[in-house]
């Protein structure tokens, strides 16, 4: 009976390693909902949706269970926004579509929106992440300084971009 129990420990061991290296491909993203636009001592306030085209080809859901991140511009040190994420979000497992992560954004240079100091290019820009993923009963926390906004999606799994990048140098 014991050897039955080392044994199923091992088979199941061996079959989550061998999912371990499939981890979630971001495909595209957008901002699909600005609202709840409020000016505060703080700054602008906004609620928004931001949705990942994803792939997750393993067996396990991952579950974004806490962000907080501030943006810089590059090169600057003055924090230009905080974002948070409103509420957990899962990501299904063996699934590919879109998933919605509600966030809360609290841009604190708000008169750079009306200057055009606000940019479409995530090369512009970089944040501190503070980032904890849950993977089925896993949970991993991610905490990084000054990553390049346009590299973030590789801290919840693979992203295309990444691909592209590595295959251009």
């Amino acid at each position: 009976m014991k050897r039955f129990f080392t044994l199923l420990a091992l088979v199941l061991l061996l079959a989550a390693c061998n999912d371990a290296s499939r981890d979630p491909v971001i495909k595209d993203y957008r901002i699909q909902q600005v609202g709840g636009l409020a000016f505060g001592l703080n700054g602008l306030t906004a609620d928004m949706m931001l949705d990942l085209d994803i792939e997750n080809p393993s067996r396990a859901r991952y579950v974004v269970e806490a962000l907080h991140a501030t943006l810089f511009p590059v090169n600057d040190t003055m924090r230009f926004a905080d974002i948070y994420l409103k509420e957990a979000t899962a990501i299904p497992p063996k699934s590919d579509g879109t998933v919605s992560i509600p966030l809360d954004v609290h841009i604190l240079k708000p008169l750079s929106l009306l200057s055009g100091a606000l940019s479409d290019d995530l090369s512009k820009y970089e944040a501190d992440v503070d980032l904890t993923i849950r993977k089925g009963s896993l949970k991993k926390t991610v905490r990084k300084q000054r990553v390049p906004l346009e590299r973030i999606a590789e801290l919840i799994g693979s992203a295309r971009t990444q691909e592209t990048n590595e295959s251009n140098e």
